[in-house]
């Protein structure tokens, strides 16, 4: 008996690229940014993003001197690298810093790169192999086309003084060097996948929910109809001189046109005609009805995108369920999300003591650099709010004041006295 597994295509393909001398990132070399732009439509991942991110940033530092330092001559503080670092890791799970050396081979300037522009250079080019290209557009969003003379390649990070010598002499001098790449990558000698790479499809099934929903709302919800009217004649137009042509629509279908879209639905519209025969005749035609099918996969979609980003439910949905259950849940939530996240704020931390342990300037007498992760007090603050919402909903209710006091009592946790004190 012979058993066989039917074959699963990799998620991306990395193949030399012999015109740049890189790696490509997936055949089309743009794989960071068509999943950017998929993000970007799906409103569920971006929230899953965003949430990812807050919790890998935390609350910046324990020590919170660090956190207003600048590190280059534009003023980017640490604080900010933090962030965005952060970003990036969320959704990449890598990302780039950027460093330049003096003469005394101490980092003089940290930079963020963005994670997306990073391109690997190619270990079979001895002119790029343990290099990285940076460019700001491989999706081709501005340009038709790559030029090789504007990307940009540095050398891998490596602090080490005769490697920096090396990469001096071979730039052709300080004033010609540009510096290393701190390239954070989960992968060896690969390129990562998104953290949600295995819904992404779902991002796009999101996006195209909702343009379905837009396209609803921009023709009124109105029901398809089938016009049927007699073989139109040549109409003059108001302008002498000017021929009507087939392509131009009748002022009947004109005046049908101004009253589609949402703030057009429901008014009335008046139709001349001859006689009998020539009255146009409106027929509805039966369609499916998308409304139940859309608001099923609609959850369902936006279920397997929240599981796909490892994000807890209750900080995605927490608005969707009231009472004191929510506070607790969410600050469940909040340890449980903190406990997921806290090897990527590991892993920042050991990058930043990393470089900032070869900065030009001490910065951090004590070494610390952990990052402190989100308080549950923010899930203590939402159930304040929420129970004090509902409690004077329910003090307002025109009931029996014995069963304000019950539910007080054993729904809120209230003392007897407590619940009689409330409701006098």
């Amino acid at each position: 008996m012979k058993t066989y597994l039917p074959q699963i295509e990799r998620r991306i393909l990395v193949r030399p690229n012999q015109t740049f001398g890189i790696l490509n990132y997936d055949m089309d070399n743009a794989y960071p940014q068509r999943m950017l732009e998929l993000v970007g439509q799906s409103p569920t991942a971006k929230d899953c993003w965003n949430k990812r991110a807050k919790f890998i940033a935390g609350n910046g530092f324990e020590n919170t001197k660090l956190n207003a330092c600048i590190i280059n001559k534009h003023g980017l503080t640490i604080a900010k690298l933090l962030k965005a670092v952060a970003t990036d890791k969320a959704l990449f799970r890598g990302f780039g810093i950027h460093v330049n050396y003096n003469a005394n081979f101490r980092i003089c300037s940290v930079n963020y790169i963005k994670f997306e522009d990073i391109r690997m250079g190619d270990s079979d080019n001895p002119d790029t192999k343990g290099k990285f290209a940076i460019y700001n557009d491989w999706g081709k969003k501005t340009w038709k086309n790559i030029t090789r003379s504007k990307i940009t390649f540095i050398d891998a990070y490596n602090p080490d003084e005769e490697t920096i010598v090396r990469q001096v002499n071979t730039a052709g001098g300080w004033d010609k060097y540009k510096g290393q790449l701190y390239y954070f990558n989960p992968e060896i000698d690969d390129y990562p996948l998104i953290e949600a790479d295995a819904v992404w499809e779902d991002f796009e099934t999101e996006a195209g929910i909702k343009t379905f929903n837009n396209r609803e709302v921009t023709t009124g919800f109105l029901p398809s109809t089938m016009l049927f009217m007699q073989s139109r004649r040549e109409e003059a137009d108001n302008v002498s001189g000017n021929l009507r042509s087939g392509n131009i629509p009748s002022q009947l279908e004109r005046d049908l046109g101004t009253f589609q879209g949402a703030s057009s639905a429901q008014k009335i519209i008046v139709i001349e005609y001859e006689d009998e025969s020539a009255k146009p005749e409106f027929q509805p035609y039966a369609i499916q009805n998308n409304d139940k099918l859309f608001e099923s996969t609609e959850r369902s979609v936006e279920a397997r995108i929240i599981k796909g980003f490892s994000v807890p439910k209750e900080l995605i949905n927490s608005e969707k369920t009231s009472g004191l259950s929510n506070g607790s849940e969410k600050k469940q939530a909040i340890s449980e999300f903190n406990d997921n996240t806290t090897p990527d704020r590991q892993e920042i931390s050991d990058a930043f003591r990393d470089i900032f342990g070869h900065f030009y300037i001490n910065l951090n007498n004590n070494d610390n650099w952990a990052i402190v992760s989100v308080p549950a007090s923010v899930a203590e603050e939402t159930i304040g709010v929420k129970a004090g919402s509902n409690l004077n909903q329910l003090l307002q209710l025109t009931i029996p004041v014995k069963n304000k006091i019950a539910t007080l009592v054993h729904a809120y946790g209230f003392t007897e006295a407590e619940a009689e004190a409330m409701c006098a």
